[in-house]
């Protein structure tokens, strides 16, 4: 069963939903029967633009390494590069 999902821009807005200041969640389980037509057109607009969305389940994070793990991988590449030097000047001889 899939069950469709939005992302809100913020907390404030859930929290309107739920007539509170904020709200970080919010689950629909039930709807008054004059808000059904608008819960529907919520539940395609999620299912099209979040569950049905490859790219958005595909991407994960920004792809931006902190200082510590560039400074390691560069130590690691120069590592390489020297080792890789060593074998081709023993292959020469």
């Amino acid at each position: 069963m899939e069950v469709p999902f939005l992302i809100v821009k913020d907390k404030a807005r859930l929290g309107t939903l739920v007539h509170q200041k904020t709200s970080a969640v919010v689950a629909l389980t039930g709807v008054n029967k004059e808000d059904e037509k608008q819960l529907q057109i919520f539940r395609d607009l999620g299912i099209e633009k979040f569950n049905d969305n490859t790219d958005l389940m595909r991407k994960w994070g920004g792809g931006i390494m902190g200082l510590k793990t560039q400074a390691k991988l560069d130590k690691r590449a120069k590592a390489l590069a020297v080792e890789e030097a060593k074998k081709q000047a023993s292959l020469k001889r």
